[in-house]
């Protein structure tokens, strides 16, 4: 029988709908249980089963090498052995990988699902070790969190012609870029992909951007440069495997023009320190606006070095619509790969 373990918050709806049941702790009627100490919740489909934790996502802490949440997720998946692991941004330490593999033994394909896109959290090289697939959901979440992105840029009270810089053209930065183009704000792109004219053309049609109304900015300098309004949704690791770290820094940042508001779906470190604390002062004289939202133990980490900032975590999609979306793909994802025992390559 196939094991599908949660360890990351998912929405009531879903929760009802799979009909997931807590289980008493005086009870633990499965054996697997008998050493686990935290809240699960439990379903048997007949073909699967399902087991749910949702507090290692909860308790987790930034500091990972002091994190009981991550012995409780070890522990978990040594019990368990479940086929496949869905996480949200709680970390998956090599640790744990080690120990799920080893307790499974080496021949079962196992799969790590993150539900979302960005898998930094999810030790990758150990992942690649020990044979354990890893797979995300590009593209389930990005019209909600461009759409959470507008509300805070609030171009539509901008002045015709406002210049809107966008860092990253995949499937959030696009659904920023259309509206923006209908309210006639002047649009400015910046992605690795749009550099070369010709692949730049293809990759705007097939996002459906019309070329002709908007510019393809050949550098983060020219792309910021008195740019009213700024969104940023960049991965924290390019293609390449390289991190997006810096990108924008202090002097892109005194070249923007007065009271511009910056919005971003990225981690803060894409921001230099100085960047940061620069950013951070300006918002205290009220001359700029910055709203990050990024993954929360991100978000605990960098409230504490730049209190000014708006800094949320996990709001970006937090409507039930879109956590519903995320959670029908990733469980689709994981019976496609349970039925089809289809190991994915890890980068």
């Amino acid at each position: 029988m196939a094991k599908i373990l949660i360890t990351h918050p998912i929405d009531p709806i879903s929760i009802e709908k799979l009909a997931l049941k807590k289980i008493h702790p005086s009870l633990k009627p499965k054996k697997e249980l008998t050493l686990v100490s935290e809240e699960v919740f439990y379903v048997n489909n007949g073909d699967e089963e399902i087991f749910y934790v949702p507090s290692i996502a909860i308790k987790q802490k930034p500091d990972e090498a002091n994190d009981p949440s991550l012995d409780s997720l070890t522990l978990i998946l040594e019990n368990v052995k479940p086929d496949v692991l869905i996480v949200g941004n709680n970390a998956v330490p090599g640790k744990a990988i080690a120990a799920w593999r080893k307790a499974v033994g080496k021949v079962k394909k196992l799969l790590a699902i993150r539900r979302g896109v960005d898998t930094r959290a999810i030790d990758k090289q150990a992942a690649r070790k020990e044979r354990v697939a890893i797979g995300n959901l590009p593209g389930i979440n990005s019209p909600f969190v461009a759409r959470h992105m507008i509300e805070y840029l609030k171009i539509y009270r901008a002045s015709s012609r406002s210049k809107i810089a966008i860092i990253g053209v995949g499937n959030i930065g696009k659904n920023i870029a259309l509206p923006a183009i209908k309210h006639g704000l002047s649009v400015h792109l910046l992605s690795p992909s749009l550099q070369d004219s010709t692949v730049g053309e293809k990759i705007l049609r097939q996002r459906k951007i019309p070329a002709d109304r908007v510019t393809c900015a050949d550098s983060t300098v020219n792309a910021l440069v008195d740019a009213n309004y700024v969104a940023i949704a960049v991965p924290w690791e390019n293609n390449a495997g390289e991190k997006n770290k810096d990108i924008i820094s202090l002097e892109h940042i005194e070249s923007l023009a007065p009271n511009a508001r910056i919005v971003s779906a990225s981690v803060p470190r894409i921001f230099s320190v100085a960047a940061l604390s620069l950013m951070n002062d300006l918002v205290k004289q009220e001359k700029i606006y910055i709203r990050i939202d990024t993954a929360k133990r991100r978000a605990v980490e960098a409230k504490i070095d730049y209190p000014n900032l708006d800094i949320g975590h996990d709001r970006a999609f937090a409507s039930s619509e879109c956590q519903q979306e995320l959670d029908n793909a990733m469980l689709q994802k994981a019976r496609k790969f349970i039925e089809n025992k289809t190991l994915e390559l890890v980068r």
